[in-house]
């Protein structure tokens, strides 16, 4: 059998390491699909159960150092932000001890690179005139006595060893784990470069007498390394906020009527069928059945509607939702992981977890980047030592330099940290989608087609028109035929029904109620005999029409209306027009997707007279009118062979084959009446208003993800250049001004590496700020346009000219 999951992955650090995952899992016999993500730390994984178990693959995982939490072992919300918490205090406390520790070395070596002193004795020298120019006349020995300046390098050298190798195990282990598996990873490039630097230092302290060792450069980079990954974490824990803050709506407790007593349990202990008390102002455990009660429900956590709805006998109420004033009790018929909110938490889960088309070029540079970036850091040493001649320890520093400021997790970073934003910030709206690929499409698309009924109309007919005659008022007419229709199941009459309820008009109890298929309905009321139907119906009763009756007649009739006859003892009292009218915001929608430059398209199974008159009131041009459902597949080609690419728009049951087929199939539903597995994108209101904004979403979220690979790529493509000394080269040849005699210190690069990663996801977050129709995060980039304009411009002035 066949099986798909999303699962929890712990101990990534890189983009590498999901790389290694999937070259490692992928491997295994009964895995078909496997797509790890370094951004939502989950992943994908499709299997052959009858080939391979997940405790298989948690086994294989767990020799390359990660851990694979399988569906048995997920803890509970609280504790899941337990461990979360619990890491980010682990990496907090690492940053400061390494911080308390290389602190001090760090300090000398800055004043000693600020002073350029290049010998200890010179630091010291420097100390002591200090002290005679402030009339200090007993000056410390420890300044002025030889053996103490001798002395100093052995603490630093005591006080590094614990950072390199105590705070930095976590990166010997993972650099170790990764070459065990035949690949390589962010850890590696940070051992080689660190371990170079402390090697160098001790070995040239310890026998070859060097003055000075470069102790700040291993304690600094492990040090601001440790900082820089406890900050990521920071970060992408609040870029993750969405699946927590979703999860947190559920109340904990329910209470519940069993043997006719009333308890309170844990929410998780509802069961199929119970009978839940929701008191006002308390939230719904679980989704339901009203079966007593009146009250008005607060959706707005579930489907970003701001008006409550009105609930009463009969309806469904979802869970987490917020009961306005009465008491209800509902029946529990969707529970635990089965409800819609459980339902919204998996697919952005999911979404979450998957990778766009357009990471899958960052994926393959960070597959190679860590052996390109130790082969030019070699080269780096090479040209400066053997060839530019300029001594050991400085070539040594220029390859510790690129070896650390290579940095593939802000590629690994710049994708899946604006997918985890934007679909959340989605399910924030009610509109749900399903991953990265959906994201890309949706940026895509320069058509997009709605079917008719249900999506762009209510889906049901409604009292449009009244027209009276021979002296009748509107309201009598319609309060005669409504009491007329109540006798009748047909949806003509139900709509007749209701709006002689909408407008609060007194209905009777009809008698001698007669139905007569194909002509209409006959009842005896108070006022007299009173019959409701069509022209058929008045030629069996030889009633003739007169002009200004048949102008009206057809005058309703070519706006694409069912009118019905209404008679009063063989008297025409007057017409009613009935159509299944457009929904609210239908207008609304088309006009904005109008001013994205999408071509709209109707697909309708009217006739084309019809379907023209519906396609006017909405603003939509072309009509695909006769359409039968299952054609609406071929209308969604025929677009895709004219070069479109088509994003289609239906209720998401009976268009499910033409949503399949569209580069974009989106799915407008209303609550749990959604089929919620149909389309890349789902909408959990019925609001096309929410067609423009999931578009418009999409559409950010990958220009963010763009925006986010052009910071990665640009910080590699100058920062690696920077550390290879090309900024001294061009100095040494004269293109450039200003001198440089010296490279990129190793620490600055450490804290650049880092950055560079933070920035990544910082940017992402500015997704947050996105709110429909407006130009917000155009002003958002513009101002981040000019900040790197401005960056540039300092780094000009700064190194060039």
């Amino acid at each position: 059998m066949i099986e798909k999951l999303t699962l929890k992955i712990r101990g990534m650090h890189c983009a590498a390491c999901s790389q290694l995952i999937d070259k490692m899992v992928s491997k295994q016999d009964g895995v078909i699909t496997v797509d790890a993500n370094f951004g939502s730390e989950r992943l994908y994984i499709e299997y052959d159960t009858d080939k391979i178990a997940l405790i298989k693959v948690k086994e294989v995982m767990a020799k390359m150092g990660y851990t694979l939490v399988l569906p048995n072992e997920e803890k509970k919300l609280e504790d899941e932000r337990e461990a979360r918490e619990k890491e980010i205090k682990e990496l907090r406390n690492m940053a400061i001890i390494s911080f308390l520790i290389s602190s001090p070395i760090i300090i000398y070596y800055m004043l000693v690179h600020m002073f350029n002193l290049f010998h200890v004795h010179e630091f010291f020298a420097m100390l002591e005139q200090a002290c005679k120019y402030l009339g200090i006349e007993n000056i410390p020995e420890f300044i002025t006595n030889p053996k103490y300046k001798i002395d100093l390098n052995y603490i630093y050298f005591v006080m590094t060893t614990p950072v390199q190798f105590g705070v930095g195990w976590v990166f010997f282990r993972n650099a170790y784990t990764a070459v065990r598996a035949g690949s390589s990873n962010m850890d590696v490039l940070v051992v080689i470069g660190t371990g170079a630097a402390y090697l160098f230092s001790a070995l040239g302290f310890f026998f070859f007498e060097i003055d000075h060792p470069y102790w700040e450069s291993s304690a600094a980079l492990i040090s601001f390394i440790i900082l820089g990954r406890y900050l990521e974490v920071l970060v992408k824990g609040r870029a993750s906020d969405a699946i927590r803050k979703l999860l947190n709506l559920t109340p904990p407790t329910a209470f519940v009527i069993r043997n006719d007593q009333e308890l309170e349990i844990p929410v998780d202990q509802v069961v199929l069928d119970d009978i839940l008390v929701v008191r006002p102002g308390t939230k719904v455990p679980v989704d339901g059945i009203v079966v007593e009660g009146k009250s008005s429900i607060d959706e707005k956590v579930i489907t970003g509607e701001s008006m409550p709805v009105g609930k009463d006998v009969g309806d469904q109420v979802i869970g987490a939702t917020i009961n306005q004033y009465g008491l209800l009790k509902i029946k529990a018929n969707k529970v635990g992981k089965d409800t819609l909110l459980h339902q919204i938490v998996r697919m952005v889960e999911e979404a979450q977890a998957t990778k766009a088309p357009i990471q899958r070029m960052a994926d393959l540079i960070s597959e190679y980047f860590v052996p390109i970036v130790i082969g030019l850091a070699f080269l780096a040493f090479s040209y400066w030592y053997f060839i530019f001649g300029i001594n050991f320890k400085a070539s040594l520093i220029i390859a510790v330099a690129v070896l650390i400021i290579s940095c593939p997790c802000a590629m690994g970073l710049a994708t899946p940290t604006a997918i985890m934003v934007g679909t959340g910030k989605g399910a924030g709206y009610g509109i749900l989608i399903k991953g990265g690929e959906a994201l890309e499409n949706a940026y895509k698309i320069n058509a997009i087609a709605f079917d008719k009924t249900g999506t762009l109309t209510k889906g049901e007919p409604s009292v449009t028109d009244v027209v009276t005659f021979n002296g009748f008022q509107e309201n009598d007419v319609l309060k005669l035929a409504g009491s007329v229709e109540s006798g009748s199941e047909h949806p003509l009459a139900k709509s007749v029904v209701k709006a002689c309820v909408e407008r609060k008009l007194e209905i009777q109890s009809p008698k001698e109620f007669i139905s007569t298929p194909g002509l209409g309905v006959q009842a005896i009321l108070n006022e007299g005999r009173i019959a409701i139907g069509n022209q058929p119906l008045l030629d069996s009763l030889n009633i003739q029409t007169t002009d200004n009756i048949t102008n009206e007649l057809h005058r309703l009739q070519n706006e694409a209306k069912t009118v019905v006859f209404a008679l009063k003892d063989q008297q025409i009292m007057g017409l009613i027009a009935m159509a299944d009218t457009l929904k609210e915001s239908s207008v609304e929608a088309i006009g904005t997707l109008k001013k994205f430059g999408l071509e709209i398209v109707m697909i309708t199974g009217d006739n084309e007279k019809t379907a023209q008159a519906i396609a006017k009131q909405v603003g939509i041009e072309r009509v695909m009118s006769q359409v039968l459902p299952q054609d609406k597949e071929r209308v969604v080609e025929k677009l895709q062979s004219e070069g479109k690419v088509v994003a289609m728009v239906g209720d998401g049951v009976n268009d499910s084959p033409a949503l399949a087929r569209a580069e974009i199939g989106i799915a407008v539903g209303s609550g749990t009446d959604i089929a919620i597995e149909t389309g890349n994108i789902v909408l959990i209101k019925d609001d096309l208003r929410d067609v423009a904004t999931a578009i418009e979403l999409s559409k950010e979220t990958i220009w963010k993800i763009k925006q986010n690979l052009f910071w990665a790529f640009i910080y590699n493509i100058i920062g690696i250049p920077v550390a290879m000394g090309v900024l001294i080269f061009l100095s040494q040849k004269g293109f450039i001004s200003r001198s440089i005699e010296s490279g990129l210190r190793p620490e600055i690069a450490g804290f650049a590496m880092a950055f560079s990663s933070i920035s990544v996801v910082s940017n992402s977050l500015l997704l947050k700020l996105y709110k429909p129709n407006t130009n917000r995060m155009r002003i958002i980039d513009l101002i981040l346009g000019l900040c790197f304009i401005a960056f540039l411009y300092f780094l000009y002035i700064k190194f060039i000219q």
